[in-house]
């Protein structure tokens, strides 16, 4: 008998418990067959002790008993259980089962785990649209761009470096400093605190227009991804390097993994970023001459708040030497001086072309400055619907902030040349003087300052980006995490804990009524010709579909169109972005995505069945 078959109101035993759980969660870990391995061992196969008590034992991995608690003892205590109860816990709480499972994953698999990110999916997703989402505020845009200027971080006392934070008028909106030293983790091992240490030594020079990447990233995962019950997302190094589409190490051919160099590149970046504290202006503050930076009476600011904080860390270890490799990833959130900006009813929210994170941070800095600017100013002006307002030439100087080696002559080359190639990217979709230029006046004396530089340029964004910024973006994550529930399960762990793992209680679900006795003969009377027993190899359930179902852009828009649906509300139910359905159907996605591949396949099974 197939899986398929068995009924989904049927009031599951031990045995078509276990392996209805691991039936119905196994599509949320489909690209990790390694757990699936294992979980479907213990699914099918029950031990002499399971027979005994009709409950898991101490051989059961933790990662699968936890499972099992969560459906008996949380989800359903003192209720009898069916497989579809358990499918519709998984549709309802997938999101909160992956954050369940994920530390007793790392410590079962930890050299698969470490190098798997749980934002993958976002990350997927970012990279087919080619944006992501960040605020448009100018407080945030400030804030941001003060943690590329290292320059003008000034010591103000042994240990302590400040800078001003100015807008382009000259006025003073704030403070940063820089405190190293007050972001220690005490909580770590030795060895992990002295990796971090490593990390915040470099903040000064961690200061530069990839650090402002990861303020955009850290970001845009906090607001999409799911937080721990005290705010913190998991940002893994793997966020960044596969934004910035930086290759894998290869050897004989084969694909292996990121350079262990760039990954603390990342990482470094991220402890600068927990160094930085912020005051911002309360009311209108003085235009004051930089040099009276350390007069702080002229300004009114508020406290200093730190602009993110660090939780745990998760460190790679050597299989061979067993020593600390590397930090991975951490946990991390914005604080209260940047929340207001990411969410609430004041926020402005738009898009931050993926470009901005592929532009070399050495070679490239100018075209990432300017990627940022422009879609900032696009959101502002997609609002206010003057998108034909000229930028001029001084004011977008001011923002890419060209080295001062370079000439008038240079500097122009370099403007045009800029500008060129963010239109070549699809960044922008044209640009232009206002004017025509008048060349006699180039190269004469005072012509950078008082004539090119005057001039305007009329920068155009691409269709999509104005599209797109016409939306009120109401950034809402699927990844809806029961908090409850986490709570109810650390509760349930901690009480096996301390009675011992052999005295937990045995759910109600496994004192079967005279229904359910009856029910589960019946269905193993249905059974009996294929031999159920609690041996591996004699499986009594089958994965082979009853009807062959290919993916395809085909398949999908004959789908979409028999429901009578439109894309936006086939994507709602598969779970992705429309755009990415639009595209998928046009034939127009530049990558392959497998976890969203898998969701259309297992939309289009089931609205066949529909049909």
């Amino acid at each position: 008998m197939k899986y398929n078959d068995l009924p989904d109101h049927l009031i599951l035993n031990y045995e078509f418990l276990k392996i209805s759980i691991f039936e119905e969660v196994k599509s949320l870990f489909q690209d990790r067959s390694y757990i699936l391995d294992e979980w479907e061992k213990i699914a099918y196969v029950l031990t002499e002790e399971e027979l005994k008590r009709q409950a898991p034992d101490e051989s059961m991995k933790p990662s699968f008993r936890a499972l099992f608690f969560l459906f008996t003892q949380t989800l359903y205590s003192e209720k009898q259980i069916t497989k579809h109860m358990i499918r519709d816990a998984v549709n309802r709480y997938k999101d909160t089962i992956k954050i369940l499972l994920a530390g007793h994953l790392l410590n079962e698999f930890p050299h698969y785990e470490i190098k798997r990110s749980i934002n993958e999916e976002k990350i997927d997703e970012a990279l087919e649209r080619d944006y992501i989402y960040g605020s448009m505020d100018i407080d945030y845009h400030l804030m941001r761009d003060i943690v590329t200027k290292k320059k003008d971080f000034k010591e103000v006392e042994p240990g302590y470096l400040a800078s001003e934070i100015i807008d382009n008028r000259g006025k003073v909106r704030g403070l940063a400093e820089l405190r190293p030293y007050e972001s220690q983790l005490t909580e770590l091992a030795s060895d992990q605190q002295a990796m971090w240490l490593e990390l915040i030594e470099s903040t000064l020079n961690s200061l530069d227009e990839m650090t402002a990447d990861l303020f955009d990233l850290i970001t845009y995962l906090w607001m999409v991804t799911p937080k721990s019950s005290d705010g913190f997302i998991e940002f893994h190094s793997n966020d960044a390097l596969r934004l910035r589409n930086l290759k894998k190490r290869s050897a004989n051919g084969r694909e292996l993994d990121f350079r262990e160099e760039d990954r603390f590149n990342i990482m470094k970046r991220v402890a600068a970023l927990s160094s930085i504290w912020i005051s911002l202006g309360e009311h209108k503050v003085k235009v004051i001459n930089t040099q009276e930076m350390h007069d702080n009476e002229l300004y009114k600011f508020k406290d200093f708040q730190k602009m993110f904080e660090i939780g745990k860390v998760r460190v790679a270890y050597d299989k061979k030497t067993g020593e600390a490799k590397g930090i991975y990833a951490v946990q991390v959130k914005p604080t209260n001086i940047l929340t207001p900006y990411l969410v609430g009813p004041n926020r402005s929210i738009g898009m931050l072309d993926l470009k901005v994170f592929q532009y070399s941070h050495y070679t490239q800095r100018e075209q990432k400055r300017l990627t940022r600017y422009l879609n900032l100013q696009w959101k502002i002006r997609t609002i206010k619907r003057t998108l034909q307002q000229p930028f001029k030439v001084s004011t977008l100087l001011k923002v890419i902030d060209i080295s001062a080696r370079y000439n008038g002559v240079q500097v122009r080359d370099k403007f045009e040349n800029i500008l060129d190639e963010l239109q070549k990217d699809d960044v922008i979709r044209s640009w232009a003087y206002t004017e025509e230029i008048n060349e006699d006046k180039v190269g004469k004396k005072g012509w950078f300052k008082d004539y090119w530089s005057k001039l305007s340029v009329i920068i155009l964004p691409t269709e999509m980006v104005v599209e797109e910024n016409k939306k009120n973006f109401l950034i809402q994550t699927n990844h809806q995490i029961d908090k409850r529930i986490i709570d109810q399960m650390n509760q349930i762990t901690q009480e096996n804990a301390s009675a011992g793992f052999e005295q937990s209680l045995l759910p109600r679900t496994f004192e079967p009524s005279q229904k359910e006795v009856a029910a589960s003969m019946e269905a193993a009377n249905t059974m009996k010709d294929t031999n159920i027993k609690a041996n591996f190899e004699q499986q009594s359930f089958h994965y082979e579909e009853e009807q062959k179902v290919t993916l395809s852009p085909e398949a999908m828009k004959e789908m979409i169109d028999s429901l009578n649906m439109s894309i936006r509300q086939a994507a709602a139910e598969i779970g992705i972005a429309h755009t990415t359905l639009s595209r998928y159907i046009r034939k127009e996605n530049k990558r392959q995505n497998k976890n969203n591949d898998e969701k259309m396949l297992n939309w289009l099974k089931e609205s066949k069945k529909v049909l």
